[in-house]
């Protein structure tokens, strides 16, 4: 059975099964080759926009005995990928980047989502609730010492509640606290330049202040 790091384990879990998955800019792929051999759904598929990582990803289903079980695509995020699927899992790149996939797929309001942002997540919750999507489940994870976050979405009603979707989970409180010091560090850094003035500042400062009432809320939660 092919071994999968912490951070993909998770995004494996939230996807569970079902009847069709694709894993978008899948690199190595290794998390379809889990798929197939787990048996946890009917079809499989792989695609990335660069042919090198499509490759590499196609070597790694041969060496397992999956190549002829998984679907690959050389495709710039789903536009060249044929019909459509239920399971959508985009993990490892930044939320703009995930933004600009799912908002050129015309059938992505039907998919459920399983996304991993290493990055840029406000934009990407942003364009998520406006796009009426709806956080199911998420977790964080530790890898190689750095903290994941990984979730699954899927249109809905009830507006997208990330924090709360959390709700338990023992590496929140830690994650909210690393965040607000990195924030301070970055705001004293502006304040050390005298550039307490500005987009860049007022930016950090919006942020620091949901962290913030994060904190406050979960810090309820715990009572």
């Amino acid at each position: 059975m092919i071994r999968l790091s912490p951070r993909l384990a998770a995004v494996a879990a939230l996807a569970g099964s079902g009847g069709s998955v694709i894993d978008v800019g899948t690199d190595h792929g290794t998390v379809p080759v889990w798929f197939v051999e787990n048996g946890c759904f009917r079809r499989v598929a792989a695609s990335d926009v660069n042919a090198g990582p499509l490759e590499r990803a196609k070597s790694t289903a041969g060496e397992r005995g999956a190549l002829g079980k998984i679907d690959f695509y050389l495709s710039d995020g789903l536009k060249a990928v044929p019909g459509s699927f239920e399971t959508v899992v985009i993990a490892g790149m930044g939320g703009e980047t995930m933004v600009d996939i799912l908002s050129a797929c015309p059938w992505i309001d039907r998919a459920r989502l399983i996304l991993q942002p290493q990055s840029k997540l406000a934009e990407l919750t942003s364009w998520l609730a406006g796009a009426g999507f709806v956080c199911q489940e998420a977790a964080l994870v530790e890898d190689a010492g750095k903290a994941y976050l990984a979730f699954r979405a899927q249109t809905g009603e009830g507006g997208f509640d990330l924090l709360r979707a959390l709700t338990g989970d023992p590496l929140l409180p830690r994650c909210l606290e690393r965040e607000r010091a990195r924030l301070q560090r970055a705001l004293e850094g502006l304040q050390r330049g005298a550039r307490e003035t500005g987009a860049a500042y007022e930016k950090l400062a919006r942020q620091q202040k949901l962290v913030e009432n994060a904190i406050r809320e979960v810090s309820t939660w715990q009572r």
